[in-house]
């Protein structure tokens, strides 16, 4: 009797082994992992290479075979699973451009490590009668994104130079014939300046000069009122008569932060700066665009004599800030044209705020002062 019991416990004892043995026969080790590892193959490889597929699959269920569970195993599941090609084309990164505000962003997009410090002030060998500072607008108008500029002008050595670039800083040049306007029943105008809400660099070149000037008359008569355009009786004003190439040239454009005007006057200009500009080919309303020019380096073409280049040099930056903020604006970013890359009009809109004019005591010991506003 006892014999039959011990034979019972070990029937039951052998059913259940052989139940647990057929379980983990039809369940291999690791089948949840194959499958997982499958999908992965098939998502991240290229579904166009069968022969990539099959080679992995093979090698994988024979990973499996061996033992997915065991460290080696895991660590083949990997290498099958990754793509270094995949992984660094995603997450190699993308070249990014300095924002155009900031002051060490240079001409194409590059992060200078330091602000420019400018070059050294130019000597003076002229005598300097007035002194003009310009409060300059880089991008949005915010205190931190403003500069100074502040020059002298060689009054004894160019007057009418010096009193037509003072006119344009400040009043405004009145250049049309009033006789001619006299029958004319409706006609709307206004003299033509810095000041009037339009007066901004025009080009760059890069590393050697600006150019400052107003773009178009009729858009600084609309916006200094308040309209949406001038209107079809405005009537911009001309170039300025008589011309003044008869009249001295005091020195050339040797160094950087030197004032330069057209040989002829302001309404003049050619290629100031290499910017381009021919003045044969600007209408009326545009003859202004290019006014004056502020070297940043040496500019040898611009004392060309009889050429359309040539220009005037009529004064000098005089302090050490002026040439900093020069420095500047010659390595604005600049608009990019076609076969033109190193110069154009700048990225960030470039204005005049505001501009104050001082007269230098002369001899006697007087002094005069001249304010724009």
């Amino acid at each position: 009797m006892l014999n039959m019991v011990f034979y019972g416990l070990h029937v039951l004892l052998l059913v259940a082994f052989l139940a647990t043995v057929s379980t983990a026969w039809t369940t291999p080790i690791g089948s949840q992992h194959r499958r997982e590892s499958t999908i992965i193959i098939r998502s991240t490889n290229n579904v166009n290479d069968d022969t990539s597929i099959t080679t992995r699959r093979e090698l994988l269920h024979k990973t499996i075979r061996i033992g997915a569970s065991t460290p080696a195993a895991a660590l083949t599941l990997s290498a099958l699973t990754h793509h270094p090609e995949s992984a660094s084309a995603s997450t190699r990164p993308e070249e990014k451009k300095c924002d155009p505000g900031d002051a060490r962003c240079r001409q194409g997009g590059e992060l200078a490590d330091d602000v420019p410090s400018g070059q050294p002030i130019p000597a003076v060998t002229n005598r300097i009668t007035y002194v003009v500072q310009m409060i300059v607008d880089v991008g949005e108008r915010r205190e931190n994104d403003a500069g100074y500029l502040r020059f002298g002008l060689y009054g004894d050595d160019c007057p009418g130079s010096v009193k037509q670039l003072l006119l344009f800083l400040t009043r405004g040049i009145k250049s049309m014939n009033m006789d001619a306007l006299e029958d004319a029943l409706e006609v709307d105008y206004a003299p033509v300046s810095l000041m009037d809400g339009s007066g901004s660099v025009q080009n760059i070149c890069s590393g050697k000069g600006i150019d400052f000037g107003v773009p178009s008359q009729s858009k600084a008569y609309s916006r200094s009122r308040g309209l949406r355009t001038a209107g079809p009786y405005f009537v911009p004003q001309g170039r300025p008569t008589p011309t003044l190439e008869g009249e001295a040239f005091p020195r050339p454009h040797s160094v950087a932060g030197l004032i330069s005007v057209p040989a002829k006057g302001i309404g003049y200009g050619d290629a100031s700066s290499g910017s381009g500009i021919i003045a044969s080919e600007l209408s009326d309303d545009e003859i202004f665009a290019s006014a004056f020019t502020i070297t940043a380096q040496e500019a040898a073409p611009l004392d060309k004599p009889n050429t359309a280049q040539q220009q005037r040099v009529i004064g000098q930056i005089i302090d050490n800030e002026s040439m900093q903020f020069l420095e500047r604006l010659a390595n604005l970013p600049v608009q990019k044209k076609v076969g033109k890359v190193s110069s154009g009009p700048p990225l960030l809109k470039v204005r005049v705020r505001d501009v104050d004019v001082q007269k230098v005591k002369n001899e006697s010991g007087k002094k005069g002062k001249k304010k724009s506003r």
